[in-house]
């Protein structure tokens, strides 16, 4: 055979070898979820570098160098971001110290701790010159897989040095080692209110997790995410704490660390700022807002609080508590707890309304506690006197307008209080007790007729303008029968300064004909009973011109109006005809953490803000 034909046939075996093997380039069909795992892989959720950081060693044949020495690969990367332009550099950089840094804090010695924070605030610096530094021609678009990747390195990076390093070292100023080079750091307390001072730990919201609440409410952005723990008050026993973004501003661009480069460490209060402002661009923080409500939380008093207040009186003092640092020109939402209950009940209600970016920049959020076993009237009274010293203490001048739109929140028995700060009952109540009018009791002494006027003739507070019940018994619980008003009565123990209170009053309600109903007064069950003349008065009286207000009644089951019942409040009890809209949910009587309760309650929000 001439070789012209042993070659025709060498290229025919070839050929039929080819069809029968795999191609060296080629697809594989691993279907789109599979594939959209490896396009996410970097060193945020694998250990191990993205594509792009990749393509970078690759360009510099630089692979295999990073596992052997990663200290040289990232000091050679270094130096040629000095010199060149292209900013995907500063990318593989963040990304490769970020992994080095995972590496090192799996290593337990000290020294090792100690690198592993270095590499990791160098990932933080090098993502921040990456998204926001000047060099390297135009900063990569929000939709480059780049951009998101080195929003997460940075702030991760800030969240395991907030992790690493000691508490009392943590916003101090100084020089602080890299991998290569340094940076010296400032702290600048932007808007953080005793940032220092009035706190005493810091903890990183990426460290946990959070249970028990629907909603992680997590605001995107950049700069890591922290609960600031304030210092305990030797007059409260539970622990408060406020969340804050810690963010990295690096000044100059990469070419200054050699030499040692400049940063400021700012805190910022969740509820002071939503972004920062770089080279006159707004850049969104990054808040994790229940990371710290569940955090403050997850202190079991505040869960034994209700069943303790109701049974043993104060266990937490009673009164108006911010669940925020008051905010000027922001609306007061008040949620007032019903009977044995907390304001822990509050917490899915307030953590969803909170999401909402409308009506965080438009209310803050408080919350009222108090013994719930106390007479409705006691109660009523103290409520209406803490709203009042709250908003004096916050305005003293008057000058904040959005504290005369507060907006009152009360479930069950919190719901009747609610009412008793937006009605004009007149004498109203008086009447129905004793039969007779208030200007017929001519023989009180000045302190008992005081009595009379603080504690059964009400004017709305001035600053209420919208309220809303939800489970609320007007008319009365069916469950507040005889016989557990009397074992409450039996168990219940009043404090000594309220069994005094309740004596006066009770001295003065035998003065005034109310002798007969004297003993329907013990307890708040006993307030709530069907048959209280005062409660069936109160449920009838209008609230005052002006204020708006909303029912949102639960019937737990398929019963239809009239008809139904929550388990605890039957409809008939919580209908009234003077409120502006109903709103009925299929479920039991706690429902403030129902889904469709809430979104109600964010459209009465929403009403209120817009008239």
């Amino acid at each position: 055979m001439n070789s012209g034909g042993l070659a025709r046939k060498s290229i025919v075996v070839l050929m039929l070898f080819c069809i029968g093997c795999a191609t060296p380039i080629g697809t594989r069909d691993v279907g789109v979820r599979q594939s959209y795992e490896r396009i996410h892989i970097s060193a945020v959720n694998e250990d191990g570098y993205s594509a792009a950081s990749a393509l970078v060693l690759h360009r510099f044949f630089l692979e295999e160098a990073f596992k052997q020495d990663p200290d040289k690969v990232i000091a050679t990367l270094h130096d040629k971001a000095c010199e060149d332009e292209r900013r995907d550099l500063l990318y593989t950089l963040a990304e490769l110290s970020y992994l080095s840094g995972e590496k090192a804090l799996r290593l337990i010695d000290p020294a090792s701790q100690e690198q592993a924070g270095r590499y990791y605030l160098a990932s933080a610096v090098y993502a921040y010159l990456y998204l926001l530094g000047t060099r390297g021609g135009d900063p990569p678009n929000p939709y480059d897989r780049r951009f998101r990747v080195a929003c997460d390195l940075y702030n991760a990076g800030l969240a395991q040095v907030l992790a690493l390093r000691e508490q009392e070292s943590k916003f101090k100023d100084g020089p602080r080692q890299l991998p290569v080079g340094s940076i010296f750091l400032e702290r600048r307390i932007a808007k953080f209110p005793n940032a220092q001072e009035g706190f005493d730990a810091f903890i990183p919201a990426d460290e946990l997790s959070v249970y028990g609440l629907t909603v992680r409410d997590r605001h995107p952005g950049l700069g890591t995410p922290f609960i600031a723990v304030a210092k305990k008050s030797p007059d409260s026993p539970v622990t408060r704490s406020v969340p804050g973004a810690l963010f990295l501003r690096v000044e100059g661009d990469v070419r200054d660390l050699r030499q040692g480069g400049r940063g400021l460490m700012e805190l910022y209060s969740a509820y002071e700022a939503r972004d920062v402002t770089i080279d006159g661009k707004a850049v969104p923080l990054e808040f994790d807002f229940s990371a710290q409500l569940a955090y403050s939380l997850n202190q079991p008093l505040l869960w034994r609080a209700g069943s303790l207040q109701f049974f043993r009186g104060e266990v937490v003092p009673s009164g108006i508590y911010p669940m925020q640092p008051y905010s000027p020109g922001r609306i007061p939402v008040v949620f007032v707890h019903g009977t044995f209950s907390s304001p822990v009940w509050w917490a899915e209600m307030f953590n969803t309304l909170r999401a909402d970016p409308h009506l965080w920049e438009k209310y803050q959020f408080w919350c009222y506690i108090y013994d719930s076993s106390k007479p409705i009237v006691l109660s009523a009274l103290h409520l209406r006197e803490s709203l009042t010293q709250t908003v004096a203490s916050l305005d003293p001048k008057g000058e904040d307008p959005a504290l005369a739109q507060m907006v009152v929140v009360g479930h069950s028995q919190g719901g009747v209080l609610t009412k008793m700060t937006a009605t004009d009952t007149g004498d109203a109540l008086v009447r129905a007790i004793t039969q007779k009018k208030y200007k017929d009791f001519k023989k009180l002494k000045p302190e008992e007729r005081e009595i009379v006027q603080r504690y059964l003739i009400y004017k709305p507070l001035p600053f209420v303008r919208r309220v809303v019940f939800i489970s609320t018994p007007h008319r009365g619980s069916y469950l507040a029968g005889q016989w557990a008003r009397r074992l409450a009565r039996s168990i219940v123990m009043l404090p000594a300064d309220l069994v005094q209170t309740t004596s006066e009053l009770f001295s003065t309600a035998e003065k005034i004909g109310m002798k007969a109903v004297a003993d329907e007064f013990g307890t708040s069950l006993d307030s709530m009973s069907p048959q209280n003349p005062g409660l069936l008065a109160l449920a009838d009286i209008p609230l005052a011109p002006g204020i708006k207000g909303h029912s949102i009644i639960a019937i737990d089951g398929d019963e239809q109006p009239p008809d139904g019942a929550d388990g605890v409040v039957a409809y008939s009890s919580a209908h009234v005809d003077y409120v502006e809209s109903e709103f009925i949910v299929r479920s039991g009587h706690s429902c403030q953490g129902h889904p469709l309760v809430i979104e109600e309650v964010r459209r009465i929000l929403l009403t209120h803000l817009s008239r």
